[in-house]
C-alpha cells in the first residue's frame, strides 16, 4: 500500500461526495481511504457507508464525538501505506496529488512533501488568491541547521495539514499524533513537534489541493471568526515548547536558533507588526497570555538568550519574561507618549501599557 488518506467527517454530508469522489479518482491507485465519521448526527454516516460498499479502498470507522484530532489519530493508527496523507471531508485535490506527491517524497528520502493549495470560496466557488499558497520549490535536508534562514522549506510548506505527505515509519517511530486536548489550531502544534525530528523536507510548487474557506461550523471558519486567536497562538507555542524540552530538543533548537525563530514566527510578529491593529483583548485575555508567555520563557531560558532577535523583539521577549510591573502615573504617561512613535518602538510602548495592567497569572 502506497498511501493511507485519513478523511475524518463530522456532519458534512453536503461535500462529504465530492471529497471523496476526487480521492477514488487519483492517478495514484495503490491507496486506501480511511473515513472515520466521528458521531455525526446528519446522513453522513449512510453516505460513508454507501461509497464503501461500491469502493473496496474506502474504509469507514464509526464512533462517538471525539473531536477531529482524535479522530485523525484513529486513521493514522489504523493506516497501512507506506505513506500517510490527510484530507478534510469539505474539501478535495486534483487527480495527480498523491501520485506528485509520493514521487517527491521517494526521489528525496523526504519525512514530509508538502505542495501548494487553491482557497475556494464556500460561498460561490470563487478562487480565494490571497489565502492560497503557491510554495518555491525545495528540498531540505538539514532542517535544523537550515531553518533560521529566510524563506527555508519548513516555512515554505505552511503549517496546515492537508497539503503533506508524510512518511508513516517516521511518525510512528517518533510517536507523532495530533494533540487531542485541542480543537482548532493542532495543525500547527503537529507541526512543531515533527520539527524537531525531520532530517528532510520537500516541497513542490503544484496546487494540488482545494480549500474550502467558510463553511459554517468547520473548525477553520470557527477560528477566523474568533477576534482573539492570539492566546491560542500562545498555548500552542507553550504545549510544542514543554514537548521538545520532553524529547530532549530543547537544547538543542536554542542552540541552532530554530526555537527563537517559532517564538518571532508564531507570537512576536503578531506583537509587533506595527501595521496591524492591537489585538483586542480583554484585560484577563491579556493577563492570561502574559502569564502564558512567562510559563514560556521559563522552558526556553533567560530572554538574555533572544538579544539577536533585535532591538524591540528582544526588549519585548525581556518584559514577557517578567513579572508585571506596577507603574506610577508618570512612568504610563511616558509610555503613553512614547507609543505615538513610529513602527515597532511605539507598538511596543502600546504592549508596555496594555500588558503593565494586566498582572501576571495563566
Amino acid at each position: 500500500m502506497s498511501v493511507s488518506i485519513v478523511v475524518p467527517c463530522y456532519n458534512v454530508a453536503p461535500y462529504v461526495e465530492v471529497c471523496l469522489d476526487s480521492l477514488v479518482n487519483q492517478s495514484l491507485r495503490n491507496i486506501e481511504i480511511i473515513c472515520v465519521n466521528d458521531g455525526s448526527t446528519d446522513v453522513t454516516p449512510a453516505l460513508l457507508d454507501a461509497w464503501a460498499e461500491k469502493e473496496d479502498r474506502i474504509r469507514v470507522i464509526h464512533r462517538e464525538n471525539g473531536g477531529q484530532a482524535s479522530a485523525r489519530n484513529l486513521g493514522m493508527d489504523m493506516a497501512g501505506g507506506e505513506y500517510v496523507g490527510f484530507v478534510d471531508p469539505d474539501d478535495y485535490v486534483e487527480p495527480s496529488m498523491f501520485a506528485r506527491l509520493v514521487e517527491e517524497a521517494r526521489r528525496h528520502g523526504a519525512d514530509v512533501t508538502a505542495c501548494g493549495y487553491t482557497s475556494f470560496s464556500d460561498g460561490d466557488g470563487s478562487v480565494l488568491e490571497e489565502l492560497s499558497w503557491s510554495p518555491a520549490p525545495g528540498v531540505d535536508k538539514g532542517v535544523q541547521s537550515d531553518v533560521m534562514r529566510t524563506n527555508s522549506v519548513w516555512e515554505r510548506m505552511d503549517v496546515v495539514t492537508c497539503n503533506k505527505l508524510y512518511r508513516r515509519d517516521f511518525l510512528d517511530r517518533h510517536g507523532l499524533r495530533f494533540e487531542t486536548s485541542f480543537r482548532s489550531m493542532e495543525d500547527d502544534v503537529l507541526w512543531l513537534m515533527v520539527l524537531a525530528h525531520a532530517t528532510c523536507l520537500a516541497v513542490i510548487p503544484d496546487r494540488l489541493y482545494w480549500y474550502r474557506r467558510q463553511r459554517h461550523g468547520s473548525v477553520s471558519q470557527m477560528l477566523e471568526a474568533q477576534e482573539r486567536p492570539l492566546l491560542l497562538v500562545a498555548e500552542r507555542l507553550l504545549h510544542a515548547t514543554e514537548y521538545w524540552k520532553k524529547c530532549g530538543w530543547l537544547e538543542s533548537g536554542l542552540e541552532r536558533g530554530w526555537v527563537l525563530r517559532a517564538l518571532r514566527h508564531y507570537l512576536l510578529v503578531r506583537l509587533l507588526n506595527p501595521g496591524q491593529p492591537l489585538p483586542q483583548l480583554s484585560e484577563e485575555e491579556w493577563r492570561r497570555l502574559r502569564g502564558k508567555c512567562r510559563e514560556w520563557f521559563a522552558l526556553a531560558g533567560e530572554a538574555e538568550a533572544f538579544r539577536t532577535l533585535g532591538k524591540w523583539d528582544f526588549e519585548l521577549c525581556r518584559m514577557l519574561a517578567s513579572p508585571p510591573e506596577h507603574p506610577g502615573f508618570l512612568s504610563r504617561a511616558w509610555w503613553k507618549l512614547l507609543s505615538r512613535c513610529r513602527g515597532r518602538r511605539g507598538r511596543y510602548y502600546r504592549l508596555k501599557g496594555k500588558l503593565s495592567s494586566c498582572g501576571g497569572g495563566k
